[in-house]
């Protein structure tokens, strides 16, 4: 669903992964209509403690978490899905959760419309049942990959539907970040959802106020707020992040700083889907701004 560009991503994320682990993760289709894209973050999430007895169920536990980790951290996609599928019968929110999160992943890299949906809607009802077995700690992964994957969900209903859904998406990454509150991509996604509705045109509007009496509404200074705070925690972390507070200080106005913002974006490596699409976008709109090709070259 990338064309070309993508694919030659995808090739060198792989090859780049048999050297250093990479810690990001291509999503398809980033808009401003929170289609919310995901990635890996740099940072170790914490592994909610799940019953010692469900644990020991599961032969080599730890190893499995760890090892289908480190395979979706390097877009080995297919290879963590082979190793999660047999837990799909699991009562183990650690492991339905990472189940969800590659099957929502092979969603996005099918070029095929109805198998497209067969895995999403099939993500769906893995990371509905991890939320239903999470500990009383909480889980983590269950809430942030729920609120994912519930939009993808929407969008695949229709924009209507993508909206009735938003309070909910909203809901699960709030409870996703009292879990745990530095997860860098969480703070991201939540700025994605600040910028859309902050970013909504007038048409959708009107869808939304025929559904809510009070329709959803943010303001870019809010959205920028959260996409610098994931940029605290985890400087770098993603091109989409950088080009996102580039494109909040575009609609502020701050044409300085929304140049400096998209030429960090175009410079940042390209290693996955995500990044490559970024690349161009920035580019675009660095010409847009009237940056010329030779000031790029440094």
């Amino acid at each position: 669903m990338f064309g070309r560009t993508a694919q030659r991503a995808f090739k060198l994320a792989r090859n780049f992964s048999q050297k250093k682990s990479v810690r990001r993760v291509a999503a398809g289709g980033a808009g401003t209509s929170f289609c919310f894209s995901l990635f890996s973050s740099g940072q170790k999430q914490p592994t909610e403690t799940q019953s010692k007895e469900t644990a020991q169920k599961i032969k080599n536990y730890d190893i499995v978490l760890r090892d289908t980790d480190e395979l979706y951290d390097n877009y080995l996609i297919d290879n963590a899905y082979n190793i999660l599928k047999k837990f799909g019968s699991s009562d183990n929110s650690e492991l339905l959760w990472r189940l969800a999160r590659v099957l929502c992943e092979k969603s996005k890299l099918s070029k095929d419309v109805a198998e497209k949906k067969q895995y999403m809607l099939e993500a769906f009802a893995v990371v509905q049942k991890a939320l239903v077995h999470e500990p009383e700690s909480g889980c983590f992964g269950a809430h942030k990959w729920y609120a994912i994957i519930l939009d993808y969900v929407g969008e695949l209903q229709g924009s209507k539907s993508r909206i009735e859904k938003s309070h909910e998406v909203k809901e699960h990454l709030e409870k996703a970040l009292k879990i745990y509150y530095d997860d860098p991509t969480t703070w991201h996604i939540l700025g994605l959802w600040h910028f859309a509705f902050a970013d909504m045109g007038y048409a959708t509007r009107l869808v939304a106020k025929t559904i809510f009496a009070t329709p959803p509404s943010s303001t870019y200074d809010q959205a920028l707020h959260y996409f610098m705070r994931a940029e605290e925690i985890s400087p770098g972390f993603y091109s989409t992040n950088t080009f996102y507070i580039a494109e909040v200080y575009d609609r502020l106005g701050k044409k300085e700083d929304a140049v400096e913002y998209y030429k960090k974006a175009f410079k940042m490596s390209v290693l996955t889907a995500d990044d490559a699409a970024i690349h161009k976008k920035a580019h675009d709109n660095l010409r847009r701004n009237g940056v010329k090709d030779s000031e790029l070259v440094a």
